[in-house]
């Protein structure tokens, strides 16, 4: 669940954020402004040619023009004991998000082989907090590759766009936009109908555009080797042994004053598996070793088990329940921690009430705390806990018009003071397709 308005994406799908002159005030105020003329438009549009848009799931091509308008009423996720006027300039923490977009997508088989691409132009505007705007161009391209029905794998890239997430960067007067950039080529032998010979190399960056405390730009390469049994019922189990080489970007050496290396090794283990128990339930999942280790400091090296388990619930044909339990490890350089531990765990009922109309909930509860300190500070042993209800209702009234409303509740409280937080939203999109 997105554990803030920067993360609408990950719960409708919509691409994401930033850029700012150095020529502009951080702050700049502005009037208070009835609710975006230009989404009411859309929605009026969208209702009135939706009847005659022509679109299919098989197109070749399609163009999806959509619009989203979201209030958060705590934007900058403030504690309570926060006066917003002192912090942000602004008498209030609540504001008006309006996200416009265009996707075109490519889809085409040839013999074999399939090609897919996808690319927006998303613009995000802020009705009060305007020094936040941004337009983002994210894109995935992947070729689905098969020289030979036994032979076969995918080649694939993809760029993310979004701003900061503020549950932990409080630079609130300044828009920090944050990258990631994915690229994967893997390969499938398939030595008979059970066994399976699994091959991959990815890269990956991650980078921000202002100094993010505990987060540094980084690129890492990685190669994986596996192996796959399938069973006759469909149940498989797979083993991975993943390692990669990474390095800071922009950080030719490392910095002894906090302790900050410039170069890390990864190694993962890693074990997946689908079973499924009966014909209307199934357990699918990974179990992984992952250990980090540096260069020059090995006081910021960690490890530890990482994974998930999803249960899988198809309750009737209109209603589906989702169970996950999962533990992450992540990088986390300060002096009072090098890493996180997240423990979660998720509910995702689905209920189809009608061949137009769908809810959908979603609870998630997350425990994270902040380990390898290697000072003594006040925030030494910090344990977060992020609670996020979310509800939607979906309504597709014509093929090519789907419309989304939600309301989320997020809540975190901490062990340290000023981090705890509520925060309540309210988004709406409408989306079509032709």
């Amino acid at each position: 669940m997105a554990d803030s308005i920067a993360d609408i994406d990950s719960v409708f799908g919509h691409p994401r954020w930033p850029d700012w002159s150095p020529e502009e005030p951080l702050i700049k105020s502005s009037p208070r402004r009835a609710p975006g003329s230009s989404s009411l438009i859309f929605l009026a549009l969208s209702a009135l040619f939706a009847q005659h848009a022509v679109a299919d799931a098989y197109d070749t091509f399609s163009l999806v023009p959509s619009v989203t308008r979201i209030h958060d009423d705590n934007l900058f996720r403030l504690s309570s004991s926060a006066d917003p006027q002192t912090v942000l300039g602004e008498s209030s923490k609540a504001d008006d998000l309006t996200v416009t977009s265009l996707t075109f997508r490519i889809n085409k088989p040839y013999a074999l082989q399939r090609f897919e691409f996808e690319i927006s132009q998303n613009n995000y505007r802020y009705q009060t907090f305007s020094y936040l705007n941004y337009s983002a161009q994210p894109y995935k391209a992947a070729w689905r590759w098969s020289l030979t029905p036994y032979l076969h794998g995918n080649l694939t890239t993809n760029r993310t766009q979004v701003l900061q997430n503020f549950a932990d960067y409080t630079g609130y007067n300044t828009r920090n936009s944050h990258t990631e950039k994915y690229s994967r080529f893997d390969g499938v032998l398939d030595v008979n109908a059970s066994w399976h010979v699994l091959a991959a190399a990815a890269q990956s960056t991650s980078s921000n555009s202002q100094l993010t405390l505990g987060q540094g730009n980084s690129r890492v390469d990685t190669a994986e080797a596996g192996i796959r049994y399938v069973a006759p019922s469909g149940n498989s189990l797979s083993y991975l042994a993943k390692n990669g080489r990474g390095e800071y970007i922009n950080r030719p050496d490392p910095i002894l004053a906090g302790i900050i290396d410039n170069r890390f090794d990864d190694r993962e283990n890693e074990f997946r598996m689908l079973w499924r128990l009966t014909g209307k339930t199934s357990i699918d999942g990974r179990l992984a070793r992952f250990d980090r280790t540096h260069a020059h400091f090995s006081q910021r090296d960690y490890g530890g088990t990482v994974g998930n388990l999803n249960f899988n619930w198809n309750i009737s044909g209109k209603s589906v329940l989702t169970a996950s339990l999962a533990r992450e490890l992540a990088s986390y350089q300060t002096n009072s921690s090098s890493y996180t531990t997240t423990d979660r765990l998720t509910l995702m009922p689905y209920w189809q009430v009608s061949s137009q109309t769908a809810v959908r909930l979603r609870y998630d509860h997350a425990q994270r705390d902040y380990l390898g300190a290697i000072a003594a500070t006040p925030a030494n042993n910090r344990s977060d806990t992020l609670r996020t209800t979310m509800i939607a209702l979906e309504w597709q009234p014509y093929r090519t018009l789907a419309i989304t409303t939600s309301l989320q509740n997020e809540k975190r409280t901490s062990n340290q003071p000023g981090l705890d937080y509520l925060s309540k939203s309210f988004t709406v999109t409408a989306q079509m397709t032709f």
